[in-house]
């Protein structure tokens, strides 16, 4: 399996053939808060039997949250002429798609590559595009759920994203499905820095919202320590779209867990190396998602998490 890919590699190299294969990573975001994504990639990598600077070389690129400097980007990796460029989200992957039809590329994580065109359908790709999305419709209706019963008199609920992101459609839609479902009044804010926060806290408190639901949005996971701060100085519950928030201090999160999802992306690198191309990969979506739940910050709020709901979590947070 891997080890022979590690043997051919070195047998290369005695061949006269030194050059290791090139894997160049694009990642949306900012790298203090979305480093451990890429060493799920390397670690996704090493459990295969590749170790780095013997088995391959990686570069990686992080945008700072700007997705106008992610065509810049994308033509900088590119031009090292990659055996693999992976691209995390979509966001990423479409910067890279624009630039090439020919070097394969791996969707890391992230959703909507269908909409924009990189690839014709999930069970057959087609181009040079191939990977790994997340699951939007469970995730959307999952996160009105759990609100609903640990505030289930909450009317007006914010929803919170930036506008941005690859599949904001498809998630505006959930969020606004579910909403009907449930009978509550929804009120869109996005924001695509900290630095709009203020005004979202503003038309919160305006709105007389009761509950925030945090749209998963990989423009606004770059700032969620400032998401979290801000709903805990309104005081208000929020339900979030990525594990993180949790273990950094909000107050539930419904999710796939990222790890896994990033090394298990590095089996598409390691198919792509060994020959396969992107095309005739299959899209896989994450079938396993979390319920974690910060019951300090449950205490702090003065919420009740009811037994029904605290027996469905996966972890709790002391």
């Amino acid at each position: 399996m891997v080890l022979g890919l590690g043997t051919a590699l070195r047998g290369g190299a005695a061949l006269g053939q030194p050059r290791q294969p090139l894997i160049v990573v694009l990642m949306h975001g900012k790298e203090s808060a979305l480093r451990s994504r890429v060493d799920g990639l390397t670690e996704g990598l090493r459990e295969l039997g590749y170790v780095e600077g013997r088995h391959y070389r990686m570069e990686v690129r992080w945008s700072d949250n700007q997705v106008d400097r992610l065509p810049a980007l994308a033509r900088e990796l590119l031009a090292k002429k990659p055996d693999v460029a992976v691209g995390a989200p979509v966001l990423s992957a479409q910067a890279l798609h624009r630039e090439s039809r020919t070097v394969p590329i791996v969707i890391a994580n992230g959703a909507g590559a269908q909409r924009l065109g990189l690839i014709a359908s999930l069970a057959h790709p087609g181009g040079n595009v191939t990977g790994i999305e997340n699951q939007l419709d469970e995730l959307s209706a999952k996160q009105f759920e759990f609100l609903r019963e640990i505030v289930p008199n909450a009317k007006r609920v914010m929803t919170l994203s930036s506008g941005l992101g690859a599949a904001e459609p498809d998630v505006r839609e959930g969020s606004r499905t579910a909403a009907k479902i449930y009978g509550i009044t929804l009120i869109e804010a996005l924001a695509d820095s900290p630095a709009k926060l203020a005004q979202v806290s503003a038309v919160y408190e305006r709105e007389r919202c009761e509950a925030l639901v945090v749209l998963l949005d990989p423009n606004v996971s770059s700032f969620r320590s400032e998401i979290i701060a801000m709903a805990a100085s309104l005081r208000t519950p929020a339900v979030y779209p990525t594990l993180e928030y949790a273990d950094d201090g909000g107050l539930i999160a419904y999710a796939t867990d990222f790890g896994p999802l990033l090394r298990r992306a590095a089996t598409y690198v390691d198919r792509i190396l060994r020959g396969a191309k992107p095309g005739d990969l299959p899209v896989e979506r994450p079938t396993k998602f979390e319920l974690v739940i910060n019951l300090k910050t449950a205490q702090m709020l003065g919420i009740k998490i009811p037994p029904s709901v605290l027996l469905r979590a996966d972890r709790l947070i002391q």
